[in-house]
């Protein structure tokens, strides 16, 4: 994402500094070819009203792509929250189970947990698309094993739905956060927003082109005020994508749900190392 970031900074940059030499040639043009009498005073109004609908033009634009990153971003902190949900729901749900498949499908939960948390962070990191191949592996497992419990009670046959809906849900919630790190924004918007720069920047050269200190104030905030909202814009259009290297958002309900699951059953070996590739 930094190299996204970097690329789009530097193409506003771009735009705003061309817009800005565009209108001041085109001022210079119009008074070579106008006099201020033919004109009548009323060019400088004419301009404020053209800033003003370009303006409010791209801050409604603007506005909305925000308001889409940002349910962007709820939607991501969402599904880890699921995750999170969804594997204390395995744990109770798997209670009722015959104690060795309850181990077994406990343990599975954890180190899927464990491979979420770190594998999948880190291949999310290195861009890798689908996460990491760890974290598959374990959730087949789980998978599998949760459909070759025995259902011998009452007990046992009530409460599997939940634990088969708490896996899949598990599931579900995963594959769609590793697909976070993909950017939603067409490349059409982007082209418009650039396009939408040029147009403020050589409006404001030449709306203010006889006060210079004046126009390169108001063209240096304008460009500073339309660089951090799309610098924002990049970070929420794909929540999970890397900056310098790590995600932006930590799976920090992932880890607090290892945490209770440890400190409820303490000395367990359920909580013990996870061993590289689940056994087959």
């Amino acid at each position: 994402m930094f190299a996204q970031i970097l690329i789009t900074q530097g193409i506003l940059l771009g735009c705003v500094l061309v817009g800005w030499f565009v209108g001041r040639a085109i001022h210079r043009f119009a008074d070579n070819r106008f006099t201020e009498g033919s004109l009548q005073g009323h060019e400088l109004g004419r301009l404020t009203d053209t800033l003003a609908f370009v303006g409010g033009a791209v801050g409604i634009l603007l506005g909305l792509l925000l308001s889409f990153g940002v349910t962007e971003f709820d939607d991501t902190k969402s599904n880890i929250q699921a995750v999170a949900r969804s594997s204390v729901g395995v744990f109770t749900a798997s209670e009722t189970l015959e104690e060795s498949q309850r181990f077994e499908v406990r343990r599975d939960t954890v180190c899927t947990l464990r491979s979420i948390s770190t594998a999948d962070w880190q291949a999310i990191g290195e861009g890798t698309t689908g996460g990491s191949q760890l974290t598959e592996k374990w959730l087949l497992k789980l998978n599998a094993d949760v459909s070759t419990v025995t259902l011998d009670t009452n007990q046992q046959q009530g409460s599997y739905p939940v634990l088969l809906s708490s896996v899949s849900d598990m599931t579900d919630a995963r594959e769609e956060l590793v697909m976070g790190n993909t950017a939603m924004i067409p490349e059409v918007v982007w082209m418009v927003i650039f396009f939408a720069s040029f147009i403020m920047s050589a409006l404001l050269a030449m709306h203010l082109a006889d006060r210079k200190w004046l126009a390169r104030i108001s063209a240096a905030m304008a460009w500073g005020m339309l660089a951090v909202i799309l610098l924002a814009l990049t970070v929420l259009d794909s929540p999970l994508a890397p900056i310098f290297g790590t995600p932006t958002i930590e799976p920090t309900a992932i880890t607090q749900a290892l945490s209770t699951i440890e400190e409820s059953y303490p000395g367990s070996a359920l909580m013990s190392v996870c061993p590289e590739a689940p056994a087959n």
